[in-house]
């Protein structure tokens, strides 16, 4: 899933650049130690042929010169190697910085800052890759999550006990949830749950009861304050709905009809118009 055009080059350009520069470094130094040791075995020859038993006809300093310039190749070598081993140092320390920069801005596209639990960018694009496998269109479930009178939270006790009492059901929803579910925050006091390898209405209707079941418990604020907090929970199955726009109106709907009645879950009306005879099943949280 590409984040934006920007994060995209910031992570290749570090893994193209540091290769490359590590492969010419490396030649270098060949070049010098082949050099170096040319210039020795012929300071070494012209050596030899200086001795006075063979008559050498070299100029006497030839062979100085050569081992002179033997060993500043090497000495050259050794200390290139040296700022070599430096540079690349800082290279990974440079690619692991960039690294971790990539990460945190990726993470930071995909998830929400305030509860950290994925984005409506994640969840659609998770719900949409799961639509197109027709086998498992028909295993999952969509619920619909939206706070009761969180306007009043922010009212009474501040934007912070606010924020404090989203951080808590994000943690709720998140332990009720399995480890291939998907919860994500849409925006405000919405929140929407992937739920997958679901075979029967029943185990969807158990989730939202297991979620009613948690915000039972007050969420206590940093002064002490107990206080309570109720959801609408709203649910769809996708294998009643021909399309992802249509499956999340469903869940959106049955989440407003059973938050005009005070909070608590009901399952789309589309899976009773499929089932004559079957009233809706739901429970209303008390006002």
């Amino acid at each position: 899933m590409t984040i934006d055009r920007d994060g995209s080059s910031a992570a290749a350009a570090p893994s193209r650049t540091l290769p490359t520069l590590r492969k010419s470094f490396h030649r270098i130094h060949l070049i010098i130690a082949v050099v170096s040791l040319l210039a020795g075995l012929i300071s070494l020859l012209a050596m030899a042929l200086e001795k006075p038993h063979q008559g050498g006809q070299l100029p006497f300093y030839l062979w100085p010169l050569l081992l002179l310039l033997s060993v500043a190749l090497l000495v050259s070598g050794l200390i290139a190697s040296f700022l070599t081993r430096r540079l690349n140092a800082e290279l990974e320390r440079w690619h692991h910085h960039l690294t971790r920069e990539n990460d945190t801005l990726a993470h930071q596209a995909l998830h929400d800052t305030l509860t950290g639990l994925p984005n409506r960018a994640v969840f659609t694009y998770q719900l949409e890759k799961r639509w197109l496998d027709l086998r498992e269109r028909q295993r999952i479930a969509v619920l619909f999550i939206d706070g009761n009178r969180f306007k009043e939270v922010n009212d009474r006790f501040g934007h912070a006990a606010g924020d404090r009492v989203l951080r808590v059901v994000a943690q709720r929803l998140r332990a009720r949830l399995r480890k291939d579910d998907l919860v994500a925050r849409l925006g405000g006091d919405e929140f929407a749950i992937l739920l997958t390898s679901i075979d029967r209405e029943e185990q969807a209707a158990q989730v939202a009861r297991d979620i009613t079941a948690e915000m039972r418990q007050p969420v206590k604020l940093g002064d002490g304050t107990l206080l309570p907090q109720t959801l609408s929970i709203g649910v769809a199955l996708g294998k009643h709905h021909q399309s992802t726009e249509v499956l999340l109106a469903q869940a959106d709907s049955a989440m407003y009809q059973i938050k005009q009645r005070g909070g608590g879950w009901f399952l789309s009306p589309s899976f009773w118009e499929l089932t004559p005879g079957v009233p809706p099943e739901g429970e209303a949280a008390p006002c």
